[in-house]
């Protein structure tokens, strides 16, 4: 078949289980065939090779399982940056890069910042934050050595020097260190709600997206311990959940932190609250 009449296809096999169906079509012909999807609509009269006809059948299958985009292309951009993903790892979201504009809005522009991540999943925030300030020094932690170990290959790929710790939040961070700013993206979904069953949420690993019945144990825990990691007028900074807002500003105000706002995301949700340690 010609290429066009390869997406046609591809769409009526997909249509039912994507709202990008057209998008996901193209996307995953272009990277079958190793070209752009401008290529897709200036040769669509090109014939499909037996070899890549079967390997976009395959890729059309999984998409329907539903395998999230990024897992089967095994990368995603994230500030503008490539990031290889797997499904060892939350994919890389563009309501995060608000974190990481907060956080580099907060960082001197002359003296170092020492900075701690907390969950850096494939390490896209860590990464990105060193990129941009490379004087600043980045700790990283993860639960998972799966996720460590990958965000390790996309830290080599970006080349930049972070220190990576396997650690469950604070258990490895050494108690007299102290950090100009925390940025964590925790898991913040109630593990009972409907949203986690749906579109390609269930391809992704569970314990990124969900941390317990309410979706708050994450951020109790975070909030509960940082001001013992922070210096004075360090900052923690936070991703969370639209409706999650209030939650948080009280916690971080019930456990000493000032100066508390929130960062609305590009479709005017509540998404990146930030407290002041004393």
């Amino acid at each position: 078949m010609d290429l066009n009449s390869v997406l046609e296809w591809a769409r009526q096999q997909i249509g039912s289980s994507s709202n990008s169906a057209a998008l996901d079509a193209e996307v995953l012909l272009a990277h079958c065939i190793g070209k752009s999807r401008s290529y897709l609509y200036t040769w669509p009269e090109q014939v499909l090779s037996d070899e890549h006809w079967e390997a976009y059948q395959s890729l059309i299958e999984q998409r329907l399982i539903p395998i999230p985009i990024a897992y089967l292309l095994g990368e995603r951009e994230f500030f503008s940056l490539n990031f290889k993903t797997t499904a060892v790892a939350l994919i890389p979201r563009s309501d995060t890069e608000l974190l990481v504009e907060a956080a580099l809005e907060r960082c001197p522009k002359k003296s170092i910042f020492k900075i701690l991540e907390l969950g850096t999943g494939t390490g896209a925030i860590a990464i990105t934050l060193k990129i941009h300030k490379p004087s600043n020094t980045i700790i990283a932690t993860d639960i998972s050595p799966q996720c460590l170990e990958l965000a390790k290959q996309n830290a080599i790929h970006h080349k930049v020097d972070i220190n990576w710790i396997l650690s469950d939040w604070f258990s490895a961070i050494e108690t007299s260190e102290r950090y100009d700013m925390i940025v964590s993206n925790p898991p913040y979904i109630a593990q009972n709600d409907v949203y986690l069953t749906q579109g390609d949420l269930p391809a992704e690993p569970l314990l990124a997206l969900s941390p317990g019945p309410t979706g708050m144990e994450s951020f109790q825990q975070i909030i509960f311990t940082a001001s013992d990691y922070l210096k004075p007028n360090g900052y923690l900074l936070l991703e969370h959940g639209y409706d999650q807002e209030i939650a948080i500003a009280s916690l971080l105000k019930s456990n000493g932190f000032t100066n508390i706002s929130c960062l609305y995301d590009i479709n005017n949700l509540p998404r990146i609250s930030i407290g002041q340690c004393i």
